[in-house]
């Protein structure tokens, strides 16, 4: 027997931001006509961090999941595009690699393209396995295109993201929120008002006043008002796996040709970041406090970031790790209030995103379903956990032993999850996969062999292959990789006519 529907009327989401403000724009449009009000308080009161400026390529689809113009949005957010990840110095000062988006290669006799690529290897071909990408093909030429769905090509397959302001990103999200209906309420949260059941009723403002609501989420930032203070949900410390614990962060005025990519410059106490905006230049320095000051990483941020500050040097401090739970009761942690993975490989704003997708996903009812909850704990754990691992493996694979940092990762534990990937795959090549995981196999073969780690046999199946025939074709998919790319505009070009008024 159907049983009448009770439906949450009023949505509470506490804090702004660019994950404050994504969420409510989901929940604004999902929600639209259902008669269910979504009210946003932030506070005048406390600064956001605004410094998760790189995306990866799902952020591209949320745009359109929304139904937002993306010439629209990179015009009025100072965007650029984003290929991938240029890491340098994770070997030693000389060496580089890339972590581009999008496909690698592509099958060959129905066989994967990388083992078909490993094998070339061993007999003589000596190009590196992201050679065969079109992104990476892209950014190494600073050139860049979106292709045309009705007329594919052998770049087709490449993949690209974005880099903004992430001020004037969650501005743009707050303007298209408030479209959709959303409330915007100033006010600064003093108190969270509880029932008797525990779930949350109201939060309490600063000068009176409090507002109430069915369901809340928790967009606070690392202090987790709602889900950490009131709720008591604790916290997952990952620091055994992930050190890092601090960063320092300055914009640079705009300097030389605009890239299409992000960098991760390896540093002794940790990495720093360059990211390319249309206006500005962000930079910023990870560091493990354990082995240097924020003094003495604000000046080697500000010797290398290579163009003149705008504004002063900003620190910050965090916890790698993730809530136990991200919904317990009436309340849903977004955002940094949920968890935190150090930026190395952009994921903060796809994190929020994926965690905003799946509420609405999992829309409850005002009677909450527990499995519901479970449902949702359970995807996002998979989310952070995959995440993390691809994360650690940046390091455990580095052979850098130039500083106590760095050699501190020759007794550091990892993860079990990942020591056993990295077994099955240093055997193989063969990767434990799961399609939560936000990276593709393309992603870790990449990173394991921009990282001089490689497989000590490849699969058994490729033997039927003909060698020579593999590496002629080979020999032409690079070869037209590289010519197709000299017919493309330069990146700064391709924006311009991109964002040009229509």
């Amino acid at each position: 027997m159907l049983i009448k529907h009770r439906p949450i009327q009023s949505w509470v989401v506490v804090g702004g931001g660019t994950a404050g403000w994504m969420t409510a724009a989901l929940l604004g449009k999902v929600l639209a006509g259902t008669g269910a009000r979504v009210t946003l308080v932030e506070s005048p009161e406390i600064d956001t961090i605004g410094v998760g400026e790189a995306t990866v390529p799902s952020f591209v689809d949320l745009l359109k999941v929304l139904g937002i113009p993306e010439p629209d949005f990179v015009r009025e957010t100072k965007s650029t595009f984003k290929l991938g990840i240029k890491f340098t110095g994770w070997q030693g000062p000389e060496h580089s690699y890339w972590h581009p988006f999008g496909n690698i290669g592509a099958r060959i006799d129905g066989q994967p393209f990388f083992h078909q690529w490993l094998k070339s290897q061993a007999y003589g071909n000596s190009s590196g396995y992201t050679r065969y990408s079109p992104s990476a093909a892209m950014a190494r030429a600073h050139r860049f295109f979106i292709p045309d769905p009705q007329k594919p090509n052998n770049l087709t397959r490449m993949g690209y993201a974005l880099h903004f302001d992430a001020s004037l990103a969650a501005r743009y999200l707050a303007g298209y929120a408030q479209q959709q209906g959303v409330k915007r309420i100033a006010g600064h949260v003093v108190d969270i008002r509880q029932g008797s059941d525990g779930r949350i009723e109201a939060v309490a403002l600063k000068g009176g006043g409090q507002l109430q609501g069915d369901f809340f989420v928790d967009c606070s930032g690392q202090r987790a008002l709602l889900l950490g203070d009131a709720l008591k949900v604790g916290y997952c410390n990952w620091h055994e796996y992930l050190p890092v614990d601090a960063a320092v962060v300055v914009q640079t005025e705009k300097r030389g040709t605009l890239q299409p990519y992000t960098e991760a410059i390896a540093e002794e106490y940790g990495w720093r970041w360059r990211i390319p905006l249309r206006h500005r230049t962000g930079n910023g320095y990870v560091f493990c406090s354990d082995y240097c000051s924020g003094d003495r990483v604000a000046e080697l941020l500000l010797n290398n970031a290579g163009g003149r500050p705008v504004g002063d040097p900003r620190r910050l401090r965090f916890v790698a790790g993730k809530r136990e739970k991200m919904w317990h009761r009436n309340c849903v942690a977004i955002g940094l209030s949920s968890g935190f993975l150090e930026p190395l490989e952009s994921t903060s704003i796809y994190l929020a995103m994926r965690a905003a997708l799946n509420l609405v996903k999992l829309l409850p009812g005002r009677d909450i379903c527990p499995h519901t909850e479970a449902e949702y704990n359970r995807l996002m754990d998979i989310e952070y956990e995959s995440i993390r691992d691809f994360i650690v493996m940046h390091y455990c694979t580095s052979r850098r032993d130039d500083s106590p940092f760095w050699k501190s990762w020759r007794q550091r534990p990892i993860p079990p999850s990942l020591e056993t990937k990295l077994a099955l795959y240093k055997s193989q090549g063969r990767l434990v996969h799961n399609d939560l995981d936000l990276f593709a196999e393309d992603s870790w073969h990449a990173v394991l062999t921009g990282m001089g780690v490689f497989p000590r046999d490849y699969c058994p199946a490729v033997q039927a292959s003909d060698p020579e025939k593999t590496r002629a074709l080979l020999d032409r998919i690079e070869y037209s990789l590289e010519h197709s790319v000299n017919q493309l505009l330069s990146h700064e070009e391709f924006l311009r006519r991109f964002i040009a008024p229509q």
